[in-house]
């Protein structure tokens, strides 16, 4: 219990500076400046009436893979309410761009943030809104509140479980820590046979494979005026795309497309940060480097001589997936662990990736097997392969329809993941 213990001990004594790092962050705008508050338990939303289920999703990535989940869960459950938390600002700003086309029942969804992991702040959290069910996405363990809703007696899964490389050297190290934890929920679903295998290594038992639901999710929309009007700007120019980039990629990448416009002057690179706040920094760097560059947050189009384009916006990705492009996923160059490939494989785009794809290594290597990705060790590769395929334009089309068809073929994840929660909301009000 060394770990657990170790960690509640150094809750305690940092306590005291977590409403002043907040304040901070709130100013700085690395927080929601006027919610900040809700990550102290303050100031929440009235708790509806009925059973509430809670959904815990990280960030953007989680929130958008249980979503769908979700309008299942309020279709089948139709006195019931989700109460949706997350961290971060990127995962505010896509629920608050739902609608009752987008998301039926919406009026039976909140959002809040997750309050931090301080005893007094997890009480009142859980004492305000009391959940029937909690329902937490992939990955984030917080050991006062997992601890606080067992003591409750709060019926809890973890779907879509995930454990990483780096994750599971750790928990090894804690096996306790990890046992009492993961104890904590009474149905854990992973999401892969890798994560079940740490699982069990962990001395965890009574999990089930159900898949990702990741694989699961719905094509992504599309705005048809903006699609035109950016197909329109770029009048049939060469385009790839980084996508969800990160810090310390933007530069590699800028490098890259530099050499490659030696060869296709009219090449268009469109940079698309995993966090979009970063765009007035990437648009920074690039002036730096002599290359003007349009910001799609201010309602810029790329002009005919633009290098670069900065799409730092947020849920625009079905709109720069449906360029017929290359796409270099993010993350990947610099060691993150990747993201999802899968949206821009479903929408027939040529797909690359670098080294560090951990936190989606079974979707990496199950692309790779079926030919429907190019995995590249570095930036001099990477221009290498974006070199290669932009003149042979076959080449492209074959791995982009291979990363299509092996896309196809995915998914379920998201109806056994129903059937589980069911299951288990069934045996709670037994």
């Amino acid at each position: 219990m060394l770990g657990v213990r170790a960690y509640q001990v150094g809750v305690t004594l940092v306590a005291p500076l977590l409403p002043v790092l907040l304040k901070r962050r709130g100013k700085s705008g690395r927080e929601d400046a006027a919610r900040f508050s809700e990550k102290m338990a303050r100031n929440m939303a009235p708790r509806p009436d009925g059973h509430l289920i809670w959904v815990h999703a990280a960030s953007v990535g989680e929130t958008r893979s249980v979503l769908p989940l979700m309008g299942d869960l309020l279709a089948a459950h139709e006195n019931s309410h989700i109460l949706l938390t997350t961290g971060t600002r990127t995962s505010a700003g896509l629920i608050a761009q739902l609608t009752p086309e987008s998301f039926a029942n919406i009026h039976r969804l909140t959002h809040q943030y997750l309050p931090l992991d301080r005893p007094r702040w997890v009480r009142r959290f859980l004492d305000h809104w009391k959940p029937q069910l909690a329902v937490f996405v992939e990955s984030e363990l917080w050991p006062n509140l997992l601890l606080n809703m067992r003591k409750r007696g709060i019926p809890a899964a973890l779907v879509n479980g995930r454990l990483s490389a780096p994750s599971f050297r750790f928990w090894r190290r804690a096996k306790n820590s990890a046992q009492r934890l993961f104890g904590c929920f009474d149905t854990l679903l992973a999401q892969d046979a890798l994560t079940a295998e740490r699982w069990d290594q962990l001395g965890l038992r009574g999990y089930v494979s159900t898949g990702n639901l990741k694989l699961d999710a719905p094509v992504l929309e599309v705005d048809a005026h903006a699609h035109l009007a950016l197909k329109d700007a770029l009048q049939n120019r060469p385009v790839w795309l980084a996508a969800s980039t990160h810090p310390g990629e933007d530069e590699l990448i800028a490098a890259c497309h530099e050499k490659l416009r030696a060869s296709y002057p009219e090449l268009l690179c469109i940079i698309i940060p995993r966090h979009p706040e970063r765009g007035p920094e990437i648009a920074a760097m690039l002036k730096a480097r002599a290359h003007g560059a349009a910001r799609r947050s201010s309602g810029a189009l790329p002009a005919p001589d633009d290098a670069f384009y900065v799409g730092d916006t947020l849920g625009e990705m079905g709109l720069f997936y449906r360029l017929d492009a290359c796409v270099f996923m993010g993350g990947s160059l610099v060691p993150h662990g990747g993201q999802n490939p899968l949206e821009a494989a479903r929408l027939d785009n040529a797909i690359l990736c670098g080294p560090h794809t951990a936190n989606f290594v079974s979707v990496y290597e199950a692309l790779s097997t079926d030919s429907g990705v190019v995995n590249v060790a570095d930036a001099h590769e990477l221009t290498a392969a974006l070199d290669r395929l932009l003149c042979a334009p076959e080449e492209r089309k074959q791995l982009a329809a291979a990363a299509q068809a092996h896309e196809a073929r995915q998914g379920g994840a998201r109806a056994s993941t129903l059937s589980a929660l069911n299951h288990l909301m069934a045996r709670a009000h037994a």
